[in-house]
């Protein structure tokens, strides 16, 4: 596979092939039809007016991994938004996913918005007060064995500059939960993005994938089991 590797803001951005982006774009079209047709699929759209920054917007923004294809890797040319098989979340030969249309009951909170970030109260510091800025938010949720829990985000935002300052507020409020910088899968690193982990208060697990490209983020969030009711 051809590669071109740049530098910017002092990050490496590996960037594939022509060939290599069509065939995968062909296998998310195929793969996003499946997710946007399974009746346990929840795939949610919502939309959000203006947004007043809670972080200020000059952090260390030279961090944040950007995805520098052409291609809207998060919208097919039919229009299709696509979202993260269950197959291909991170630890799914562990916790084995599966698409639901909710949570199980008794569960913490989620939000669709960010910076709010951790499913089941797993990082509270990042439920603040926040207004939020011009976007539209697509969601998808899954379960996996031992109350693993599990959450696919792409929100796409009316203007980059409100995409980076985003991502940069959910930076701080994954920090201020204790997450650190983790080293990303092979896929992870060939699609350009960063992953944040770290313990949370009840001992599990939290890892956090996140992407950009222009003003579109995907945050992915993976909750290790156990602790339950």
């Amino acid at each position: 596979m051809a590669e071109v590797e740049d530098l910017i803001e002092d990050v490496a951005i590996r960037l594939p092939g022509a060939e290599d982006i069509r065939a995968r774009g062909q296998r998310r079209r195929t793969r996003a039809r499946a997710v946007r047709g399974g009746a346990a699929g929840a795939l949610v759209l919502a939309a959000a007016g203006a947004w007043g920054l809670l972080l200020p917007a000059d952090g260390p923004e030279a961090r944040q991994t950007v995805t520098t294809t052409t291609a809207n890797p998060f919208r097919t040319a039919d229009g299709e938004v696509v979202m993260r098989p269950a197959d291909e979340l991170p630890g799914y030969a562990t916790w084995h996913w599966k698409e639901t249309a909710s949570l199980p009951k008794g569960a913490g909170p989620r939000s669709d918005a960010l910076p709010q970030v951790g499913l089941d109260g797993a990082c509270p510091a990042s439920f603040v007060p926040a207004d939020h800025p011009g976007q539209q938010r697509y969601s998808l949720l899954y379960t996996g064995s031992d109350h693993a829990l599990a959450q696919h985000r792409l929100i796409k935002y009316d203007a980059a500059s409100a995409a980076r300052s985003q991502v940069t507020a959910l930076r701080g409020a994954m920090e201020r939960c204790g997450l650190h910088s983790a080293s990303p899968t092979a896929r992870e690193r060939e699609e350009g993005s960063t992953v944040w982990s770290g313990t949370v208060d009840d001992g599990r697990t939290l890892r956090v994938t996140v992407r950009r490209w222009e003003y579109w983020v995907s945050v992915e969030e993976v909750l290790h089991g156990t602790p339950a009711g």
